[in-house]
């Protein structure tokens, strides 16, 4: 048996305090009586001339002390060590990605759980045990390494600071797998919400998941519509009762608008915001309530500085197509149906060309490009058609925020990726969407006409219709300008003038190391700023640094996909047994005898 806390063994020193009481002579008091039989024992109460008295025989005295003892001793946090850890080396990996952050209970968060778990682990490990502890998200990080300094690493659990990034703990597993060898002995205990794989791996997963009640702003997006500005939000509810919030629009710190919404469990709204009058920086929608996450309560969007983007739009008719542009900032529409006059175009400069089921015979030299529902075999290569499919999104930033988007086709051609494509849309394993950088060109293809699906139905469709709009039209100071936690920013600045300097959420500043690069510091929610001074010009650029949405709801935890039997997973660390709770039922008891001894008495 171990000690956790020594300090209440001071306590003890009460326990003279509690003898000098029955020293203490007590007051005489006058008592009448009817005989003098009891003249004898009342004559040695009072015949001292001392403030003392010798001390007797007394059961109160003894249940009193042995009361402080077992209550100093409960203060101790005395714990048995039941099965400690048999090996020589200890690996604690901690998940501290950005869904960890979701309440455990109503005091902890998941990673404040973890932390409380890792830290009875390390106490209960065998003295001389090597520790070693990790921490995990979208990268591992190696906190301490293998010290046997408990202490040490009770401060080092202590000090893990949450992130809002997304990620597991397959990084921290990655790092155990490549440290392991060098010790003949190990045991890794995982401590996490989502599932992660432990093969090779000798340990298991304490799963910090519990069930929460939690919503989200998925996503904010601008446009313009008759020369107003027009907002939408997609409102997600993840848990599983029916929701009422009201949704805030701000502009900067100014509240522009609100509105109600109602989201069934389980589902998700968009919300628009017509003829918003602002003319800021930055815009961001909230939800009111508690819930589970609270980060992911606000979401961010910026309004770039005024640059027209020319895009000609190719098209018989799409109706669908046109509204959807409408929401596009920053964007100014030429519209033709007359493609044998396409050369007549080209002396103007456009930024994108978009073919809507038709294509020149000679493509634009300059210029982003989009196809919809069209062979073009001096890019790609088209495949037999398909019909009555399922379309699906694949993992591309094209598809951000929409990844549990699927929409019905009655007609669509399966399309041959090229090697420098991505692929954003699929039918099982089959390409109906890419898009990607061809030479200077980016180039976007999508194998169907959006009056053949359902999409258009879809209240994620001005979503992705923005989101490709946006990848083939990026430009300016940095490349992009909404992004999740952790992820990378590249800043293109003017080359021979002064370095860039990046300002942060909370106002404060960073001079970047070069003109361009790729800045990875965004670990902090809210709105970024770049600015540099271009031959007297002070030129600046925004960016907003959101909570990703896929760590709002945890879909693979531990237990749900290992079962409930399962020796790998976990609810909580082994190897230490609590006295406390038992030795304070101990002494409640030796309190209720000695009042009993008192009335008796």
């Amino acid at each position: 048996m171990k000690l956790l806390h020594l300090w209440p063994l001071f306590l003890l020193l009460l326990i003279p305090v509690i003898i000098i009481m029955y020293l203490l002579k007590q007051k005489a008091v006058d008592t009448p009586v009817s005989s003098l039989f009891l003249w004898r024992e009342m004559y040695r109460n009072v015949e001292a001339n001392t403030p003392w008295e010798k001390l007797k025989k007394n059961w109160l005295l003894i249940l009193q002390i042995l009361t402080l003892i077992v209550l100093v001793f409960a203060l101790t946090s005395p714990y048995i060590l039941s099965g400690s850890v048999g090996a020589d080396h200890a690996i604690i990996v901690i998940d501290n990605s950005a869904g960890m952050n979701a309440s455990y209970d109503e005091n902890n968060t998941r990673l404040q759980h973890a932390v409380e778990e890792a830290q009875d682990y390390v106490r209960s490990l065998k003295t001389g045990t090597g520790i070693s502890i990790i921490t995990s998200n979208n990268k591992a990080t190696l906190v301490l390494s293998n010290s046997d300094d408990k202490s040490q690493a009770l401060n080092e659990l202590k000090a893990i600071e949450p992130t809002y990034v997304a990620g597991d703990c397959t990084p921290g597993i990655e790092m155990v797998k490549a440290m392991q060898t060098q010790w003949e002995s190990v045991e890794t205990v995982c401590f996490t919400d989502t599932n992660v794989s432990m093969e090779q791996i000798q340990g298991y997963i304490v799963d910090m998941y519990v069930p929460v009640e939690n919503a989200g702003v998925e996503y904010v997006g601008h446009g313009m519509n008759n020369g107003k500005l027009v907002v939408l939000a997609k409102i997600a509810n993840y848990g599983a009762e029916e929701r009422v919030m009201d949704v805030n629009l701000y502009g900067d710190d100014e509240l522009l608008q609100i509105k109600s919404v109602i989201v069934p469990g389980g589902e998700s709204q968009v919300v628009y915001f017509d003829k918003v009058d602002f003319a800021g920086k930055a815009l961001s929608v909230e939800i009111t309530g508690q819930d589970a996450i609270k980060e992911d309560n606000i979401c961010y969007d910026v309004l770039e500085d005024e640059q027209i983007t020319k895009v000609l739009l190719m098209t018989e008719a799409n109706v669908y197509l046109e509204k959807a542009l409408m929401l596009v900032d920053g964007i100014e529409i030429t519209k033709s149906n007359d493609i044998a006059s396409f050369t007549d175009f080209t002396t103007q400069e456009y930024d994108l060309y978009i073919f809507d089921g038709m294509v020149p015979d000679v493509l634009p030299a300059e210029g982003n490009m989009m196809f919809m529902n069209v062979e073009c075999d001096a890019l790609y290569e088209t495949i037999s058609p398909m019909g009555g499919v399922m379309v699906a999104t694949a993992k591309h930033t094209v598809t951000e925020y929409l990844e549990d988007l699927t929409f019905g086709v009655s007609s669509v051609y399966a399309l041959e990726k090229p090697e420098w494509a991505e692929t954003f849309l699929k039918v099982g394993d089959a390409t109906v969407g890419f898009i990607g950088k061809k030479d200077a060109q980016t180039v976007c293809v999508m194998g169907f006409d959006f009056h053949n699906s359902d999409l258009p139905l879809k209240m994620e469709f001005p979503i992705l219709v923005y989101n490709m709009v946006n990848e083939c039209t990026s430009s300016g100071l940095i490349g992009e300008t909404v992004v999740n936690a952790g992820d990378t920013v590249s800043v293109n600045g003017k080359l021979n003038v002064k370095l860039p300097t990046m300002i942060m959420p909370d106002g404060s500043r960073e001079e970047l190391g070069d003109y361009r690069i790729n800045y990875t510091n965004t670990y902090a929610l809210g709105v970024y700023e770049v600015e540099q001074n271009q031959n007297g010009e002070m030129v600046k650029s925004a960016f907003a640094v959101n909570f990703p949405a896929s760590e709002s709801k945890v879909t693979q935890a531990p237990l749900a996909v290992m079962g409930e039997d399962s020796e790998t997973v976990k609810t909580t660390v082994t190897g230490m047994l609590d006295l406390r709770n038992l030795i304070i039922i101990i002494a409640l008891g030796l309190l209720g005898i000695e009042w009993i001894a008192y009335i008796r008495r």
